[in-house]
C-alpha cells in the first residue's frame, strides 16, 4: 500500500515540475528525491529511473547548479548524495528569481539601447520592430513588478507558516 501511495505522490511532484518547463529525466529525478526521505547517489537514481549514469550525472550537474537539487558527501565516501529542497515555497521563491535574474533583468538592462538605435534606424520596417520591441519592455517592467511582489507575498506567508 505504501509504495503504491509514494508513486502516486511521486507522479504528482513529476508532473507539477514537469509543467515548470523542466524535461522528463529531470522532472523524474527531482520527484525522486523529493518523495525519498534520505539522499540518493548518482548510482540509485540511475537504477531507479533506468536512465544512464553518464544522463543521470550530467542531469543532476544541471540541476545542482541552477540550485534545484543539493549535493554532499558522507564522511568516509567519496560518493555525492544528491537532495532536493522539500519546501515548496523556497523552490517557488528560487525559480522566480532565476526568471527575473536571467530573462527580467538582462531585458531591463539592455532594452533601452536596443529601443534607442531602432528608433535612429532608418530601416523600412524599423516602426514596427520598434512597438514589438517597446511593448515586450513594458511586459518586462510587468513582470518585474509581478516578480517582485510575489517573492515578497511568498516570503511573508512562509514566515507566516513558520511561526503558526
Amino acid at each position: 500500500m505504501m509504495k503504491t501511495t509514494k508513486k502516486e505522490f511521486e507522479n504528482l511532484v513529476y508532473q507539477g515540475i514537469k509543467s515548470q518547463g523542466f524535461d522528463e529525466l529531470s522532472s523524474r529525478l527531482i520527484a525522486i528525491l523529493y518523495s525519498e526521505p534520505d539522499p540518493l547517489t548518482l548510482e540509485e537514481l540511475s537504477a531507479i529511473t533506468g536512465y544512464s549514469f553518464s544522463a543521470v550525472s550530467a542531469t543532476m550537474k544541471l540541476l545542482s547548479g541552477i540550485k534545484v537539487v543539493e549535493k554532499t558527501k558522507k564522511a568516509g565516501s567519496k560518493k555525492l548524495y544528491f537532495s532536493v529542497q522539500r519546501n515548496m515555497l523556497t523552490l517557488t521563491i528560487a525559480a522566480i528569481r532565476s526568471k527575473s535574474e536571467f530573462m527580467v533583468a538582462p531585458a531591463l538592462n539592455d532594452l533601452p539601447g536596443i529601443i534607442e538605435k531602432c528608433r535612429n534606424s532608418r530601416a523600412e520596417d524599423s516602426e514596427r520592430t520598434l512597438r514589438i520591441i517597446e511593448q515586450y519592455y513594458q511586459q518586462m517592467v510587468a513582470l518585474d513588478l509581478i516578480f517582485k511582489n510575489l517573492i515578497e507575498f511568498t516570503e511573508k506567508l512562509q514566515k507566516e507558516m513558520i511561526t503558526e
